[in-house]
C-alpha cells in the first residue's frame, strides 16, 4: 500500500491540485504535435524542431502507464543526432483486443509510417510493450532500452494492485490522488513541471482504459522469454523506485543476454524525468553505438 508518510514533502513551487487538461507546461510545450491515424486509431506523436531526420537513427519512445510521449521532452538534447519519435498510445483501444494487443498491431501497422528498423526506449507500461514487441518483430528492432522494466507482475504486485484498487475508486477520488501517485513515482527530484505534465496527461485516460492497461501489467510474465531477446539492450533503473524494485529490473538484465544494466541512484521511477542529464549520457551514448 502507498504509506504516505514516505512522501517527499510539498515544495511551494508545486503546481497547482487541477491543471487543466490543455495546459501544457513550460519545457514541454516546444514538441511538434502530429496525429496519425493507424488501423481507425487516433495516435499522437510528439517530435522535436529541427531533429535528426535521417531514418537510420530512429528512436521510438513508449511512455508509462497513463502517460503520453510529450513525458519524453527531457531527452531533448539527443534530438540533434538521434530522430527521436515520441509516441503515445491510443486514448482508448478496443473491447476485441487487450490494450497490450491492440498497441502491438498499431506499432507494426504500416500506416504507422515507421522504418523498417529503429531502436526503441521503452518506459515501465512502454517497457513491457517493448519487450512484447521486440519479442514479436526482433527483425525490426536495432536496439533497446528499457526504463524500470516491466516484464513480470511477480515483483511488484502489491503496488500494480493497489493501482487498480485506486482506479477502481469513484472518479472525483482517483482524480484527486493522481498528484499523490504522481509525486509517488517521481520521486522527490521530479520537476513541479514534470508531476504536472504527468498528472494532466493521466487525467485524460479514462479509468476504464487505465484500468485495462493494470491488467496487462498484472497477466504479464515475460521473464521465461527474455532470453530470447538477441538486440543491444541497456536498463535504466531508479534507485528509489517504489513500483519497481532495483532487484526486479536486475532480474530482467540477467534473463536477456548481454543486457547492460546502470543504475540511477537518487532517481525514483521517471528518470528519464527526473535525472534527464545523466538519463541522456548513458542512453545517448548506446543509442549512437547502435544507430546505423
Amino acid at each position: 500500500m502507498l504509506d504516505a508518510s514516505s512522501l517527499p514533502p510539498v515544495s511551494h513551487r508545486t503546481p497547482p491540485l487541477v491543471p487543466d487538461v490543455e495546459d501544457i507546461q513550460s519545457g514541454y510545450e516546444h514538441l511538434l504535435h502530429e496525429e496519425r491515424l493507424v488501423r481507425g486509431t487516433p495516435v499522437r506523436l510528439f517530435t522535436f524542431p529541427g531533429s535528426n531526420l535521417r531514418a537510420t537513427h530512429t528512436v521510438v519512445c513508449l511512455p508509462g502507464l497513463g502517460a503520453s510521449g510529450r513525458s519524453f521532452a527531457p531527452m531533448g538534447p539527443l534530438a540533434d543526432e538521434l530522430r527521436l519519435l515520441l509516441w503515445t498510445p491510443p486514448l482508448r483501444t478496443p473491447a476485441t483486443h487487450s490494450p497490450l494487443q491492440w498497441n502491438l498491431a498499431v506499432l507494426d501497422h504500416s500506416e504507422a509510417g515507421l522504418p523498417e528498423r529503429f531502436a526503441l526506449v521503452g518506459s515501465s507500461y512502454g517497457s513491457l510493450l517493448s519487450i512484447a514487441y521486440t519479442l514479436a518483430h526482433p527483425e525490426r528492432v536495432k536496439a533497446l532500452v528499457l526504463v524500470s522494466p516491466v516484464a513480470s507482475v511477480h515483483r511488484i504486485r502489491r503496488l500494480a494492485l493497489t493501482l487498480s484498487t485506486l482506479v477502481r475508486s469513484p472518479k472525483p477520488l482517483a482524480y484527486l490522488m493522481a498528484p499523490t501517485v504522481a509525486r509517488v513515482l517521481g520521486g522527490p527530484h521530479l520537476p513541479p513541471e514534470g508531476r504536472a505534465e504527468i498528472v494532466r496527461e493521466a487525467r485524460r485516460l479514462s479509468s476504464m482504459e487505465l484500468l485495462r492497461r493494470l491488467r496487462d501489467v498484472l497477466a504479464a510474465d515475460f521473464m521465461p522469454r527474455l532470453h530470447e531477446i538477441k538486440v543491444p539492450t541497456l536498463i535504466i533503473q531508479g534507485g528509489r523506485d517504489l513500483l519497481v524494485p532495483t532487484r526486479a529490473a536486475r532480474d530482467v538484465a540477467e534473463h536477456i543476454p548481454g543486457a547492460r544494466m546502470e543504475v540511477l541512484r537518487e532517481a525514483s521511477h521517471l528518470p528519464y524525468m527526473s535525472h534527464a542529464q545523466a538519463f541522456n549520457n548513458f542512453v545517448g551514448d548506446f543509442l549512437l553505438k547502435h544507430a546505423d
